[in-house]
């Protein structure tokens, strides 16, 4: 059993190695911080507490409420650590309040268990103070994300020609736009030129595949969705600045080509409904694969965490996975080790190349969920 231990240790070991040495050597280094201080979210009431939910640490959109509550004023001034917080990443809520003139932060989870930021430990609270808590996240959760509707609901929510709102989650900026045509998804373009400055300003001031979590507003419905941000197709819209449209996807919509559903559009629309961590829970080996490479491709460090449960920091130009997955049944495995062949462009490269990337994947039980331990490029 020793010999057991100190070989998956060692195997620990080595693969954070690996993943340290892919991210060093296909991106500059950027720090991320468990939990950041949220200093624009202080409030220097002493009897006054500030939740604010935002789908990442470093989103700008955000929904806040304020609140007094003497109870939990009262437990938070003699608390005490309970156990680890086990999850990979931290909450997307946040509570704050003035303790003695210093603003003191912590996560708040969906079942209202406050979080220690800077231990990474849950904080002991009473009962009714957690059941207090949950329903107040919970009701501006339910403010702040999308709901979630398969495609062929969200279709008939918004038809075409309706014309709506859209906002991106991470960014806050929102621009009006109308569905003009699509059957697997929706074909959109922005209204006026107006709003296609501001879908270019979301994509850093260029057109782009990248896909990003939205938010679709009409008659009074607010729905999850994810978007890329290229003009393509046919244009039904003149002088709007926009030549062609760009998509719209919704939970089980799938692409023009390939009428499959869209992996890293899938995992946008689970963003925007605020149900990223618990959707990438569930993904297998090879759909998390998929994840994995799309954080790559797009330079996100949350869903790069959430896959291999490490923070790190890694950016291609581009990534491309180029054939289909030989998929096998893993019901019975612990650990997974499988090659997967891309298309990529390294930072400093001009020209993409094939490339394999060597994943080992591995999880605690046969209950629990997968993570990429190292990934290895060829």
């Amino acid at each position: 059993m020793h010999h057991t231990r100190a070989t998956r240790l060692l195997r620990t070991m080595i693969c954070t190695l690996l993943l340290s040495v892919l991210s060093v050597s296909w991106l500059s280094p950027l720090n991320q911080t468990f939990g950041q201080a949220n200093n624009d979210q202080t409030t220097n009431h002493p009897n006054t507490f500030l939740l604010v939910v935002k789908a990442s640490p470093h989103a700008t959109y955000r929904t806040e409420a304020s609140f007094e509550d003497k109870k939990l004023q009262r437990e938070l001034e003699k608390v005490t650590a309970g156990a680890p917080y086990v999850e990979v990443l931290p909450p997307d809520t946040t509570l704050t309040y003035s303790k003695k003139g210093q603003t003191q932060n912590y996560g708040v989870t969906v079942t209202g268990e406050l979080v220690d930021l800077i231990t990474k430990s849950t904080v002991t609270v009473s009962t009714g103070t957690q059941e207090a808590l949950r329903q107040q996240v919970e009701a501006l959760r339910a403010k702040h994300y999308g709901e979630i509707l398969p495609w062929e609901d969200a279709s008939k929510v918004i038809p075409k020609y309706s014309k709506f709102t859209i906002t991106d989650v991470e960014s806050g900026l929102s621009f009006e736009g109308q569905r003009r045509a699509g059957s697997n998804h929706a074909d959109v373009q922005p209204l006026t030129k107006t709003d296609s400055a501001t879908l270019k300003t979301i994509y850093g001031g260029a057109w782009s595949w990248d896909r990003k979590a939205v938010l679709v507003k009409f008659n009074g419905r607010t729905l999850a969705g994810s978007m890329h941000g290229m003009p393509h197709g046919g244009d039904g819209i003149p002088g709007n600045d926009f030549n062609g449209h760009f998509c719209i996807h919704f939970l089980g919509s799938v692409t023009h080509g390939s009428r499959s559903s869209d992996p890293a559009h899938q995992v946008m629309v689970h963003r925007a409904a605020g149900l990223l961590t618990s959707y990438i829970s569930k993904l297998s080996p090879w759909a998390l694969i998929d994840v994995w490479i799309s954080a790559a491709n797009q330079g996100d460090l949350q869903l790069l965490q959430v896959t291999t449960g490490q923070e790190q920091a890694m950016h291609v130009r581009s990534m491309r996975r180029l054939s289909k997955f030989q998929e096998r049944d893993v019901s019975q495995l612990l650990e997974l080790e499988t090659a997967v062949d891309v298309t990529a462009t390294p930072a400093r490269a001009s020209a993409p190349a094939h490339r394999r990337v060597l994943f080992r994947l591995e999880r605690a039980s046969l209950d629990s969920r997968w993570y990429i331990r190292s990934a290895v490029m060829k």
